[in-house]
């Protein structure tokens, strides 16, 4: 399952791309995370994070790592959350006085979760531009 949703913002990309590459920032914009932090001080290639998050059912943690760290650009960031092992991809381009960001989420459903697939590809992309909005909002806001 992939989806794939993109927002203009307001802000010149460096500030996009600084704010979404710290996991720490998460909880202000992605309404299903409530912490986030770094096992070391920050981002980079290899660098661990960790989250709690309360997705529709109930209360999760998770953890991940930075495969890939290309700023101002692309962080892509692999996460095991439960069965789910999503890898969210953030991309950052000039926009003309702004920026446009693209988070793209490849996860690949196990178990009875498979089931579920084509259902939770609707919500899943529906939730990804609700995420998206509210950096917007947050972003344009500061």
């Amino acid at each position: 399952m992939i989806t794939e949703n993109s927002q203009s913002i307001a802000r010149p990309p460096d500030d996009v791309f600084a704010f979404v590459s710290d996991v720490r920032n998460d909880p202000r914009w992605h309404t299903d995370i409530i912490e986030a932090g770094w096992d070391g001080d920050r981002a980079g290639p290899g660098a661990t994070f960790w989250t709690r998050f309360k997705p529709f059912m109930g209360m999760s943690e998770g953890t991940g790592i930075v495969s890939t760290y290309e700023p101002p650009h692309k962080i892509v960031l692999d996460e095991e959350m439960g069965k789910l092992r999503p890898v969210t991809i953030l991309t950052v381009e000039p926009d003309g006085a702004g920026s446009r960001i693209t988070r793209r989420v490849e996860m690949q459903p196990v178990g009875l979760l498979r089931l579920m697939a084509p259902f939770m590809g609707g919500m899943v992309s529906k939730r990804n531009a609700e995420f998206l909005a509210n950096l917007k909002r947050v972003l344009e806001a500061s």
